[in-house]
Formats: structure tokens, sequence, C-alpha cells
């Protein structure tokens, strides 16, 4: 995937699609105040994959985030997704790197990896997990109207 060089700011807000939990995995954690998190599994990258897909808020909104989802497959149903959220600094934070890499239907796609080619570990997807949080069908409908 080609970059474009840009830098993005700290403060700015990534989103990242949730599938729904299965027998093989739980998808989202309720957090002690009522709130949900991603899971460790949702944020690491595939066995083929060298970095965890996302995408910038200010470019792309939850709700045309969750309708591609029917670009990949007609079968797949948003509205039982989910997204989260979390920042461009909780992913520098974590020694991870974010690279601006948009695509013809994700404007605002993003690009996380391990710095210096080293492997994405376990454990920084538990970190970047913690950071998340899952956002209401409020929240998707207000962000959407942007």
């Amino acid at each position: 995937m080609e970059t474009t060089g840009e830098r993005i700011d700290d403060t700015e807000v990534l989103l990242r699609r949730v599938p729904p939990s299965s027998d093989d995995h739980r998808t989202i954690y309720e957090r002690a105040d009522g709130t949900f998190r991603a899971t460790s599994w949702v944020m690491s990258t595939g066995k083929d994959e060298d970095d965890l897909s996302c995408s910038r808020l200010r470019l792309m909104t939850p709700r045309r985030l969750l309708e591609d989802l029917r670009n990949d497959d007609e079968d797949i149903q948003p509205g039982e997704w989910y997204i989260c959220r979390f920042l461009v600094s909780d992913v520098k934070d974590l020694g991870l790197e974010i690279a601006f890499t948009p695509t013809e239907r994700d404007p605002g796609h993003c690009s996380i990896s391990a710095q210096d080619g080293l492997a994405y570990s376990k454990k920084k997807a538990q970190q970047l997990a913690r950071r998340t949080r899952i956002l209401t069908d409020e929240e998707i409908a207000s962000l959407s109207l942007q």
C-alpha cells in the first residue's frame, strides 16, 4: 500500500471496524463503567498482514465505514458490526508507526505497523485495545452527519 507521507496529528481520532463476536473470537469487552472496548484479537494483525487498517474520522464517517462492508461481501450486515475509536497518540505512545494510506474506497485509510520491521506483538495489540472505545449508535449517527 502506498503512503502519502502526510503527517497525521497526534490528536486525530482513528476508527476501526469491529466484527460481531463469534464462538471463536470475542470482539468487544465491557468495562466496569459500562462502556465497551475492542479486544486484542480485533487490534491484532492477521497471519498474512504486516499492518492494521484503520481510518481517520476527519476523512471517513463511521456510517460510511460500516456501509463499505457490503463491498467486501453483500451478505454482511453492517448493523451487526461496531466501530471503535482511538487516537493517533495512542498508537505512537505504544511505539507503533502510523502511515496515511488512502484508498479509493476509504479516503481516510491508515496503516499501523511495528517500528523497524519488528513483529507486531500480541502485547502491543492488548495495549492498543485497552485504549479503544466502542462508539454508541448515537455517536455513529451524530459523527456521520459531519
